[in-house]
């Protein structure tokens, strides 16, 4: 019964980014691409020990005056741990998000938004045994960030997020900068 509900969960997480990402994409306007550096509480049990940093790269569709979307793809440094059983253990992790915001204030070079949306995360362990094993593990994202305007085509981001998911959850802190594609129409929010 538990695998059979995990399976309904991943499939509807899946099918809800694919179906959101092609919808978005036909009524969203593609203004800013970036990226910086992660950092996270990550997952670590007997099996697992993700690490930190993490190199993370996005984009920011805006969906009219309130709401974007924000997927992104982030890749955390190897994580490694002694296994009693297997030996040494080297587990990569990387996550896939589709992230809705909602802006919530605005104070002149600076804007507050929440977020919810969709994460898919991948855990890969391999044992110097010569064993591995992968996981996918879909999860909710919720949080929170600022965006502040730091010269005429680029912009700082910091972002929280917690993850919330069947197998773990942790904490998501983001840091980095967006460059506008086409130029800023506003040097104000």
């Amino acid at each position: 019964m538990r695998t059979m509900i995990r399976k309904t969960t991943k499939t509807i997480l899946i099918t809800f980014i694919v179906f959101f990402s092609l919808s978005a994409s036909s009524v969203a306007q593609l203004t800013r691409i970036g990226g910086g550096l992660s950092f996270s509480t990550g997952i670590e049990d007997v099996d697992h020990k993700t690490g930190n940093p993490g190199i993370t790269a996005r984009g920011v569709l805006e969906l009219g005056d309130k709401f974007c979307l924000i997927p992104g793809v982030t890749f955390y440094m190897p994580g490694k741990r002694q296994h009693n059983t297997y030996g040494m253990a080297t587990t990569t992790f990387g996550t896939l998000d589709a992230d809705i915001t909602y802006r919530m204030a605005t104070e002149k070079t600076i804007l507050f938004y929440a977020l919810a949306g969709a994460n898919l995360s991948y855990l890969n362990t391999s044992y110097k045994s010569g064993d591995s094993s992968s996981k996918l593990m879909p999860a909710l994202n919720i949080g929170t960030g600022i965006e502040m305007i730091i010269e005429k085509d680029l912009n700082a981001f910091a972002q929280i997020k917690g993850v919330v998911g069947s197998y773990k959850q942790y904490l998501a802190i983001s840091i980095g900068v967006h460059y506008y594609i086409k130029r800023r129409r506003y040097k104000t929010w």
